[in-house]
């Protein structure tokens, strides 16, 4: 469609509006493609697609230059179309369904601000909801960069990946690639339950039976890359023995691992522990000093903070209601008793663009312990950058307030954490003082 003056587009306009005006509405192309399997026609301008690629030049100007109609059957005409939409006038608006064609089209034409911008976007937009598309699409187009991205986002969120129903549709060597990891943040039970749901999932899709024999099949030589013999005896009892994925033989040696007293070990598998990347959990308070009283109920309190190295977000530290009792000088309570408030609490948190990592809400027991911790379902690897941690308390409580805040808090190894005033904080918490006393964390090793 015609944005310009059919009269006059050229006047006024920047190299890139002709550009696009041009390819818009096809005026005076030169070359013809057909493209993808489908043989769509598509026309072009030689000179724009040789100034922007070393390849194109090389097929139209070149010693072997192409003559007539160019072929094209492994790109599509909407990743095609999104190729040539950057050359003419560097448009970038991807989607999670083609942006791997197009990271793949980039590459095959040597196009190299494409390349770097398809590969920030995929590595920025890994989640637990996309992380094994990604990583399938990897696979095929032999990324291997964005493919060890993928792997260190899923040994790190293993149990929320493997849970999730895209795991179930990779293929057997993405799979592979996964569990075969030593690094692998997530119980070796667990693991093996993802993996006979995704051997169910296979032979559904070859359409048969879920029998024994075709679950092994399925499985081939992932079988021998769980760790069966660093599984809870019990839990082996209870649930392995009583599937049909072992044989006999196989059961048997493994009974023998888990009861003998000879300790016969099982040799037909991996043995080893799986290696954590983070270190034991920690309780982090910026704090140095706490006593005042703070009443709160239904004000958002919030904290920034920034991790100088890559951590393993657990859940946040909170002060606990106070509802006996009063302050002593040295900031303690006295003749206080054991009390609890119930409360409906939201924790959230937020990224440096203020994109939502985690939100959840739930009923805390308030009780009068100084320090309380509240868990993510699931922990969340943090980046070095900018964060924030909002609460909102729901009850009118008084709790303690902090007080003496620290800017940095050392993590030891080198690591620390620093904080600043959150924007989004209505009152009472900042730096200095306030709720959110702490993190639970662990540090990278």
């Amino acid at each position: 469609m015609a944005w310009l003056s059919d009269i006059d587009w050229q006047t006024h306009q920047n190299v890139l509006s002709s550009n696009r005006y041009m390819f818009e509405n096809i005026v005076a192309c030169d070359v013809t493609f057909f493209i993808g399997k489908q043989r769509q026609e598509v026309t072009a301008h030689k000179y724009v697609l040789i100034s922007r690629s070393s390849i194109f030049y090389a097929m139209m100007c070149g010693l072997l230059q192409e003559t007539g109609t160019i072929n094209i059957p492994d790109i599509e005409p909407d990743v095609f179309e999104q190729l040539l939409r950057y050359v003419y006038f560097e448009a970038f608006q991807p989607d999670g369904d083609s942006i791997l064609a197009l990271l793949y089209a980039a590459k095959k034409y040597a196009i190299g601000n494409l390349i770097d911008k398809c590969v920030s976007w995929l590595e920025e937009g890994v989640c637990v909801d996309n992380v094994c598309s990604i990583l399938q699409q990897a696979h095929a187009f032999d990324e291997q960069d964005l493919q060890k991205k993928c792997l260190e986002f899923i040994m790190d969120q293993g149990s929320s990946v493997l849970k999730h129903s895209s795991f179930r549709n990779l293929s057997p060597e993405c799979v592979e690639m996964v569990i075969s990891q030593d690094e692998l943040c997530m119980k070796e039970e667990e693991i093996y339950e993802a993996i006979k749901d995704w051997a169910g999932n296979e032979c559904a899709r070859k359409s048969i039976q879920p029998s024994a024999e075709n679950m092994r099949q399925a499985l081939g030589g992932l079988k021998d890359l769980i760790r069966f013999s660093v599984m809870d005896g019990k839990y082996f009892a209870d649930k392995v023995a009583g599937d049909s994925i072992l044989t006999a033989d196989e059961k048997v040696s493994l009974f023998r691992h888990f009861f003998s007293s000879r300790n016969l070990g099982y040799t037909n598998v991996v043995q080893r522990e799986r290696t954590l990347r983070f270190q034991e959990k920690q309780r982090v308070v910026r704090f140095l000093n706490s006593g005042a009283l703070l009443s709160i109920g239904s004000v958002l309190q919030a904290i920034d903070f920034k991790c100088s190295n890559e951590v393993l977000l657990h859940g946040i530290v909170i002060y606990g209601a106070i509802t006996k009792g009063t302050v002593s000088r040295g900031g303690g309570f006295g003749n206080r008793r054991r009390s609890v408030v119930l409360s409906d609490t939201v924790v959230q948190l937020l990224d440096e663009s203020k994109r939502t990592i985690v939100s959840m809400e739930r009923q805390i027991h308030m009780t009068e312990d100084v320090l309380l911790d509240i868990l993510f379902d699931e922990p969340v690897v943090l980046k070095k950058m900018w964060y924030t941690i909002t609460l909102v308390i729901s009850s009118a409580v008084m709790t303690r307030s902090g007080v003496d805040g620290e800017k940095v808090v050392s993590l030891g190894d080198g690591q620390s954490i620093e904080f600043r005033d959150s924007s989004l904080s209505a009152c009472h918490t900042n730096v200095l003082s306030g709720q959110i006393p702490g993190l639970l964390l662990c540090l990278k090793r």
